[in-house]
């Protein structure tokens, strides 16, 4: 697809129901990076496909409920409790 700059490369990116992963290419890092953080999706990579089991996996709208892996994943398992003694 063909797009005439940023804003429309944005909104092509977000019109889906779904936001798994996104993935930008660019030569300017900088310009690549505030793309990626305007496209709704789990992970959004540059430049490169990489994985890391450390760091969270999980979907926006209709791409998955909640994070798997890493701190993000664990978290749905937990419940926090405070005690207070005196």
């Amino acid at each position: 697809m063909t797009y005439r700059d940023d804003e429309e490369a944005v909104a092509i990116a977000n019109d889906t129901p779904f936001g798994l992963h996104g993935y930008v290419y660019g030569e300017d890092l900088d310009r690549a990076r505030a793309v990626a953080d305007r496209i709704q999706a789990g992970r959004v990579m540059i430049n490169q496909f990489f994985d890391d089991p450390t760091s969270p996996f999980g979907g926006f709208k209709m791409s998955g409920f909640g994070r798997e892996f890493g701190v993000h994943g664990l978290n749905a398992y937990l419940e926090a409790k405070t005690v207070f003694a005196a």
